[in-house]
This record gives structure tokens, sequence and C-alpha cells, in this order.
């Protein structure tokens, strides 16, 4: 036989449980682009078969941005228009568009803005007798740009950057205030894009004809810049 016994309630008492956090801070290391999972990291390969240098260390980080290998061609006095290498890495036979990597672990939503800059026009790797040093009018596109993450915040904006200006500073993507939170990427193309050679159409060299160029490699820099967008202060 069971007994229910009802004891009278002479008082109750409210306790709490409290949490608080602030901004993280730590790398981000590089995710699949197809797949941006933060959890599951990769380890990209440089053309150059050498690993990229590590990313950010803070709230808002440049984790990761690919580095494009156009491949070496027969001198030719007609215009031309080279395609990227797709994105390669290290322990795998896998290849994924080329892409930038961003992580705003801020905690505000403030928004960001991921700028680049062709730092100068190609020019020579190697030292020694140099008839052509530069290469005049060659210009970079990359175009299809695809901002993807896991995360479910609302999505940054990206737009197709053609014949990037050495030494001007261009928008690549932005997140308006409430959006870009958490590890987010840039890809540009998708998988279904790349060639069977393993080549990528949405990014481009441009090299006229015109252009003399000597029977070497020819190398150029991009600098990535990521910036937090001002915020509005009361007036």
């Amino acid at each position: 036989m069971v007994v229910q016994v009802k004891a009278e309630v002479n008082q109750s008492y409210d306790a709490k449980g409290v949490v608080g956090f602030g901004a993280g801070s730590g790398q981000q290391l590089p995710v699949n682009p197809n797949s941006p999972d933060p959890t599951i990291p990769v380890t990209p390969k440089n053309p150059d078969g050498s690993k990229p240098i590590s990313g950010g260390d803070g709230a808002l980080t440049i984790d990761f941005t690919s580095s494009f290998d156009f491949g070496t061609h027969a001198i030719s006095n007609q215009d031309q228009t080279y395609f990227a290498k797709a994105q390669v890495y290290f322990n795998s036979t896998e290849r994924t568009p080329n892409y930038a990597q961003v992580t705003d672990k801020r905690g505000t939503f403030n928004g960001w803005q991921l700028n680049v800059k062709v730092v100068s026009q190609f020019k020579q790797i190697v030292s020694g007798p140099q008839k052509y040093p530069e290469l005049i009018g060659a210009s970079i596109s990359l175009k299809n740009p695809t901002p993807a993450s896991l995360n479910g915040e609302p999505t940054p904006t990206a737009q197709p950057l053609q014949s990037l200006i050495p030494g001007v500073e261009t928008q690549v993507a932005s997140a308006t205030s409430g959006a870009g939170g958490g590890t987010w990427v840039v890809r540009w193309g998708d998988q279904s894009n790349l060639t069977s050679e393993g080549l990528t159409p949405d990014i481009t060299l441009f090299v006229p004809g015109v252009s003399p160029k000597d029977a070497t490699a020819y190398q150029t820099t991009l600098k990535w810049i990521l910036a937090e967008l001002p915020t509005n202060s009361p007036t």
C-alpha cells in the first residue's frame, strides 16, 4: 500500500545560476570551404608545398587565405587568361575552391570588412639579369564569391572583383551589424566548377600579349586586411 504525504509549504527560496561570456581569443584553424565546420580543421598546402603562415590570434581574425598558382605557360604575344589551381591539402587528395576565412569571436556582432590589395605588379622571383623584370598590365580577377558558414548567423555580403589594380585596396566582403559572427569562409566558385585538371575558372590572371616576358617565374603579394566596422557614437 502506497501512502501519499503532502507536506505543507511554509517557505520557498529562489537561488540563481549564472554564467558569463567575454570576447574569445586564440587561433581558429582553417576549415574545409565546402563544409566550414570549426571543429574539423584542415591543413591547406601552399603552391610551393609549404604550410601557410598561422592565422590571427584574437577575437576578430583572418584565419587563412589561399595563395594563387596560375601555372607555367609558353610565352605568347596574344592576350591570355590563365586559371588558378584549386586549393590542395596535406594528407589528402581533395581539391576545393580557393577561399578566405574570417572568425569573429567578439560577441558584439558589430560587423567587419575584409579587403584585399595587390601590393605590386608581378615581378621576377629570381635575381640576376632581368630584361623584363615586371609583368606589365597583368591583373587578377576573383569571381563568383560565396560566403559560407555552419553557424546560422546572418550572412555577410561578398562581391566579385574584376581586374585588381596593384596598390589599390578593394573590398572583398563585409558583415553589417548583426551579421558575420563565428567562422566564415568566402570561396570563389563551387566544387562543381573545378575542371578535371584541378583548375578554377573563378580565379583568373589576365596577361596582355603586348607585355614582354622573360622565360622565368613572376610573383606578386596579395595583402588581406580585416577591419571592424565603425560604431556610431551617440551625439
